[in-house]
C-alpha cells in the first residue's frame, strides 16, 4: 500500500439548512488517501464538531428537488465499509440486499492527519442509481469528480442537516490505471459463437444491424416447421447495444405476429443479460403467448453498464435454457449480442455447461452478431 496526500481540488460546498460551515464543510487538508495500486485507494476525512457520517455520493443535491442525487456503490463487499449501516426514509436498510454504500458513521484516529476521521474505501469501480430510475457506472481515476456528503446524524440520516462537498481526484502520486480492456480478435469471436451454434444443432449469423437482426430472426421463425415452437430471446442489454435494442422493441412483435399462425403453440420469453459487477447479471421475462405483453416488456428494456468487453453470454444462454419451461416440439434460443463470452469463466456458468444443457432439452442455440461498437 502506497501513502500519499491526495490533492483535492473541490468545486463548492452547499450547506442545506442553518448550520455552522464549520461543522460539514469539507477542506483539501481535511482529505486525505492511501493508495491501493491497481485496487482503490482508502479515503480518510477528518471529522469535525458535529460531523456523524459521510456519504459519497455521484452528483450534489438538486436545489430545486426535480432530479435524485445516488449513492455511489461498491459492487462486492469489503471488511471496511460492507458492514456501516445507512438510515433512509426514518429506517435502517437491511444488510442482506447487496447494497455496498461507501458510506461511514465510525470515525478512528488516523497518525496522517493527527486526528479522528472517517474510513471509506473506495475500488476503481462503483456503480449508483438503480435499474427503475436512473443508474450508471463510474470509473474512478485522476479527474474524477466526486462528492462526499456530511451528515450531522449517523448512518447518513436525512432527518438532520446534510452539506455537499464536491471535489475532483487529484494526486500527485502515480494516476490510478484505466480498466483493462481485454482484446478479442473478430474471426474469433465468431469462432466463439459458431462453436455454439454447431454443438446444439443452431446456426450462427451475421447482421449488419438490429433492424438486420429482426430480419434474420424471422428468417429462422420460419424455417422450422409446423407444429408447437418455444423460443427465448437473449439480448445483449449493455450500452453498446442501444441502437439495436430499439430495432428490436419497434419491429420483433410486429414480425412474429405475422408468423405465429402456423403453430400449433407459439411461446416467446426474453433473457436480458449484461455482465458481472453490473446493475443485473441476469433478468428474465417468462414465457408468453400474448405478444401485446411481449411489447410491453420490450418498451421497459434500458440499456447501461458494459465497461469492458466480454459480456455474461454464457451465463444469459444458460437462464434462457435452465430458467424456462420448455415444452414444444421445436425449442429454440436466439441470442443477439455484440460482445463476446468471457475467455475464462467469471463465474460458475462454462460453455461446457450450456452446450450439455441444451443438447439435454433438445434447446437450438441461434447466436447473431451484430457489429461491434468498441
Amino acid at each position: 500500500m502506497r501513502k500519499g496526500i491526495a490533492v483535492f481540488t473541490f468545486l463548492f460546498t452547499a450547506a442545506l439548512a442553518v448550520l455552522s460551515s464549520q461543522e460539514l464543510t469539507i477542506e483539501p487538508g481535511d482529505v486525505y488517501i492511501d493508495m491501493v495500486a491497481g485496487e482503490g485507494f482508502h479515503l480518510w476525512v477528518r471529522q469535525k464538531p458535529g460531523m456523524n457520517s459521510i456519504l459519497l455520493t455521484e452528483s450534489t443535491a438538486d436545489p430545486e428537488k426535480l432530479r435524485d442525487s445516488f449513492a455511489l456503490r461498491a459492487y462486492e463487499y469489503n471488511d471496511i465499509n460492507g458492514d456501516e449501516p445507512r438510515m433512509l426514509n426514518g429506517e435502517l436498510l437491511p444488510k442482506d440486499r447487496n447494497m455496498f454504500y461507501l458510506i461511514d458513521s465510525s470515525p478512528e484516529y488516523n497518525e496522517l492527519i493527527e486526528d479522528m476521521a472517517f474510513h471509506i474505501y473506495v475500488p476503481l469501480q462503483l456503480t449508483y442509481g438503480y435499474a427503475w430510475s436512473r443508474e450508471g457506472q463510474l470509473d474512478i481515476r485522476q479527474g474524477t469528480w466526486l462528492n462526499i456528503r456530511a451528515f450531522s446524524k449517523a448512518y447518513a440520516d436525512y432527518s438532520g442537516v446534510y452539506s455537499d462537498n464536491p471535489f475532483i481526484l487529484s494526486t500527485r502520486i502515480k494516476e490510478l490505471p484505466p480498466a483493462v480492456i481485454p482484446e478479442v480478435a473478430d474471426k474469433e469471436l465468431e469462432d466463439i459463437m459458431e462453436e455454439a451454434a454447431l454443438m446444439t444443432g443452431g446456426e450462427f449469423i451475421r447482421a449488419d444491424d438490429g433492424d438486420d437482426a429482426v430480419d434474420k430472426i424471422g428468417r429462422i421463425i420460419t424455417s422450422v416447421e409446423s407444429g408447437s415452437i418455444d423460443i427465448v430471446l437473449v439480448v445483449d442489454s449493455t450500452v453498446s447495444m442501444k441502437n439495436d435494442i430499439n430495432f428490436i422493441q419497434k419491429k420483433l412483435v410486429p414480425l412474429v405476429k405475422t408468423h405465429i399462425e402456423g403453430f400449433e403453440s407459439f411461446r416467446i420469453g426474453i433473457v436480458l443479460y449484461r455482465d458481472y459487477k453490473e446493475a443485473y447479471l441476469t433478468k428474465e421475462i417468462p414465457f408468453q403467448t400474448d405478444m401485446d405483453k411481449v411489447q410491453w416488456h420490450l418498451d421497459r428494456i434500458t440499456v447501461s453498464g458494459g465497461r469492458d468487453i466480454p459480456e455474461a453470454v454464457y451465463e444469459g444462454i444458460f437462464s434462457g435454457i435452465s430458467n424456462y419451461e420448455w415444452t414444444a416440439d421445436h425449442r429454440i434460443i436466439i441470442q443477439v449480442g455484440d460482445a463476446p463470452p468471457h475467455e475464462e469463466p467469471v463465474g460458475e456458468i462454462t460453455k461446457e455447461m450450456v452446450y450439455l444443457e441444451a443438447a439435454d432439452l433438445g434447446i437450438s442455440i441461434y447466436p447473431i452478431l451484430l457489429p461491434s461498437e468498441y
